[in-house]
């Protein structure tokens, strides 16, 4: 009886946290409309500027606003909220939380009037501290026809929105170029079988669109199955459909930016390889973005026989090993590089595999972006070299042109240290040779303006371990040094103040110093210092740091959610002693449990699902009576 008044007791805190508000007003044209307002438990009225969803829901929701709005749950968004979702995603290195205004269509109406989105719009800007340049519409069936209708109206409303999701939308009539000639961006999605609405509508709009000369040409994804009901693909909140998924996409539109330019896919060259090899490397990281940086990059297989794997599907540097090339045949994957804006460009490469010998594949050499520092010193990145065919590399730097003086910290390794630079423009050419004697090189331009400087930095580095970043520093010598600030940047572009550390002020001497920062982030981070004088002005700033990621291993990680064969339960806890699983239901029954005797910090454990019935379960996890978790799990 306990456990299951305990389960009731968290869903109902679920349900708590994610409570939509029943709202109404009246339009200028004198028709009530009532509608659901989501705002987080913690929805800050001062603070940083919530983007907003405006969700238009399908025929089957509509009602008299009063009574029956609560018909607007039913169905994805205001369905997610009311079951628990917080509506809070992480994009661009930061967490960020959508309000949600979901309107209700009056019964007496056969479509959606742009009054009701307008009036949403005019709700939102007068009342909730919302970004007035991330107002994004999304809508499903009858509301995906109300989707496309609003901007397709006129220039002016395609303006009042960052972008549109119309899934399985009805056929509307309008003049789209509208949208293109506002450059909104739009993600529309439909089921090829699909016997309410019409999937060639969707394309025919979409091609429209793009045919009007759209700068920001429209997203368009056909799904073969799936029916009417295709919004539970679109509009799903994990990754189970769509990487980035359809809230990142829209957290990373903003119409106060220019438009976006799509990042450039960069897969190297086809492979050969012999069965006894067996493995091959892969990368991207010679992706570009143009207008921003590359925020993830996803590798999967799309051809080929069946018993390779990919080791790191999802990354941030785009490098992988792909194991189980075991049989003969050609193997095709594609990569998926997503900028920061969340668009993304596609493009495949093949490893083919032989029974016989394969001849040796030299290493890819990258020896990183150029750079430049006002310091004496800098650090080359040689560490996105690899081998495809999987040899351990050796590295040799050497200048090939520039000033005369510099210093190697070592010309061996991946990522040395270059000190005592003079002005100028520096080149350096990294050499990589495999175990079969294979060579291939790669020049990095530095550029110095380092004896400018009245304090010299010696050096400049960090290191990231489990969510914590560590900056280290050396001066070889201050003059009127007050203090360093320590700044952070997403983009290596916009820079932010995060901490100080006081100078030495005037010395002759080497001073070292070091600054942690404790925030998470899974994505690249970049790090610079501003040296500041006694008067408070800049002196000059340092060379760059790159840390890509430094995301806390958590406690209780669980994958994949939804769940269909096996999930995966990685537990990182000091706590020793007997761990127990158990699967419960959401009456309270115990419908699977588990037992093991942990003495270790770190375990991997795989539980079986397949024979489990569909639906929702909360899975408990129990360390040595110390630790006890409690997470929901949806069983497809």
């Amino acid at each position: 009886m306990k456990t299951t008044l305990l389960m009731v007791s968290l869903l109902v805190c679920l349900i708590v946290s994610a409570q939509q508000v029943e709202k109404s007003l009246t339009a200028a044209n004198g028709q009530r409309i009532g509608f659901l307002q989501y705002t987080p438990t913690d929805y800050d009225a001062t603070g940083p500027k919530y983007p907003l969803i405006i969700f238009l829901h399908g025929t089957g929701q509509k009602g008299n606003g009063t009574t029956q709005l609560q018909n607007v749950t039913q169905e994805s968004v205001p369905k997610l909220i009311k079951n628990g979702h917080n509506m809070r995603f992480f994009w661009n290195g930061k967490w960020q939380t959508f309000l949600v205004l979901s309107p209700q269509l009056a019964d007496t109406y056969g479509w959606w009037y742009n009054f009701y989105v307008e009036e949403m719009i005019k709700y939102a800007k007068a009342n909730l501290n919302v970004d007035t340049n991330r107002i994004s519409l999304i809508g499903l069936s009858l509301g995906g026809g109300g989707t496309w209708d609003y901007p397709g109206a006129s220039i002016a409303n395609a303006k009042q929105l960052n972008a549109i999701a119309p899934t399985a939308p009805t056929c509307q009539t309008n003049d789209y170029c509208n949208i293109a000639r506002a450059n909104l961006p739009v993600w529309a999605t439909h089921s090829q079988n699909d016997g309410t609405t019409q999937a060639n509508c969707t394309s025919a709009i979409v091609g429209g669109i793009n045919n009007c000369g759209a700068a920001e040409k429209a997203y368009l994804d056909i799904y073969p199955t799936g029916g009417h009901n295709s919004w539970d693909r679109a509009f799903s909140t994990n990754y189970s459909s769509h990487n980035p998924n359809v809230y990142e996409w829209l957290l990373g539109k903003d119409k106060s930016k220019p438009v976006n330019r799509r990042p450039i896919a960069n897969t190297g060259n086809n492979l050969t390889i012999s069965t006894g090899t067996g493995f091959a490397y892969l990368s991207g990281a010679r992706s570009t973005d143009a207008d921003g940086y590359i925020e993830r990059f996803i590798w999967k297989q799309t051809a080929g026989p069946v018993t390779s794997s990919i080791v790191t599907a999802v990354s941030t540097d785009g490098l992988t090993r792909i194991n189980g090339l075991t049989t003969a045949g050609t193997y095709t994957f594609e990569l998926k590089v997503v900028d920061d804006r969340a668009d993304y460009v596609t493009k495949t490469v093949n490893i083919t595999v032989v029974a016989g010998t394969a001849s040796n594949i030299a290493p890819v050499t990258e020896a990183g972006a150029d750079q430049t520092t006002d310091v004496s010193a800098a650090t080359l990145h040689g560490s996105d070299s690899y081998d495809p065919d999987g040899a351990t590399l050796t590295y040799k730097w050497t200048k090939v042109s520039g000033p005369a003086m510099y210093t190697f910290s070592n010309s061996t390794v991946a990522n040395p240290d270059i000190t005592n630079l003079l002005i100028g423009t520096y080149q350096f050419q990294l050499e990589t040779t495999d175990a079969g004697g294979a060579k291939s090189t790669d020049i990095v331009t530095v550029n110095s303006s380092a004896m400018t400087m009245p304090t010299q930095l010696s050096w400049f580095k960090g290191n990231n371990q489990k969510g914590t970043t560590t900056l280290t520093w050396s001066t070889a010598q201050e003059d009127d040094n007050d203090h360093f600030e320590i700044e952070r940047s997403s983009d290596g572009q916009q820079f932010t103040t995060i901490g100080t550390v006081k100078g030495a002020g005037n010395s002759l001497y080497a001073n070292n110093y070091s600054f942690i920062d404790a925030t998470e982030h899974p994505a690249t981070q970049y790090y610079r210092l501003k040296l500041v004088n006694s008067q408070g002005k800049t002196t000059h700033y340092s060379s760059l740091v790159k840390i890509t990621g430094n995301r806390l291993i958590s406690r209780l990680a669980y994958y994949p959610n939804p769940v269909k064969d096996q999930l995966t339960i990685e537990i990182n806890d000091s706590n020793k002693g007997i761990l127990q699983i158990k699967w419960i239901s959401l009456e309270g029954r115990i419908v699977q449990q588990q037992q093991w005797n942990k003495q270790e910090e770190q375990l991997i454990i795989k539980l079986p699902a397949k024979t489990m019935n569909p639906g929702i379960y909360l899975l408990e996890v129990t360390i040595g009576g110390k630790l006890r978790e409690i997470r929901k799990i949806v069983k497809q």
